[in-house]
């Protein structure tokens, strides 16, 4: 802050410019966007969406007995807090649909959220020696790779967005 003679304290800052962009220079910038190049992404980044909201990824045990040690860890023994029940609740709700329709090949199938929410809850686990670890393992190891698969889809989207992104503000992707 800068004293005048009478004193007062002033501002050193000088004021912001702020220059208007006409609408004939608003028109210029968009004609030069690849419309077809935005459209094609949108098109592309929608049925990507549209796909993996409907993707289940399959978590296939070693031994039946996993499988069910799983439905009873979510059933009995996962931990929660405040609104992480209702992700509990849904887990429970989606194993029932797995029980009504049946196990095979000791592999379950569950959409990304579900996936994930699942190895949420088996991450936040602790227990005691040797032989709980290994249960642990035996449970957490193939969320494990089927959250990598789900992941995976994930960053495909992510990349989709910023070559949306890119388009409609006329740059390309290095």
């Amino acid at each position: 802050m800068a004293k005048t003679t009478t004193g007062k304290k002033t501002s050193s800052k000088s004021p912001l410019i702020i220059e208007e962009v006409k609408g004939d220079e608003i028109d210029q910038i968009v004609d030069h966007l690849d419309q077809d190049r935005i459209q094609a992404c949108e098109k592309r980044l929608q049925e990507a969406k549209e796909s993996l909201g409907q993707k289940v990824y399959a978590v296939k045990f070693e031994k039946k007995e996993d499988v069910e040690n799983f439905f009873n860890f979510v059933e009995n023994e996962a931990e929660w807090r405040e609104k992480e029940a209702l992700g509990v609740i849904e887990i429970c709700r989606i194993i029932d649909t797995i029980k009504k329709d049946g196990i095979k090949q000791n592999t379950i199938f569950m959409q990304a959220l579900p996936l994930e929410a699942s190895h949420y809850f088996l991450s936040k686990t602790s227990g005691k020696g040797l032989k709980e670890a290994k249960k642990f393992i035996s449970i957490l190891k193939p969320f494990g790779l089927a959250l990598e698969m789900a992941k995976q889809d994930s960053a495909k989207i992510g990349e989709l967005e910023k070559e949306l992104a890119a388009a409609q503000q006329g740059l390309e992707l290095a």
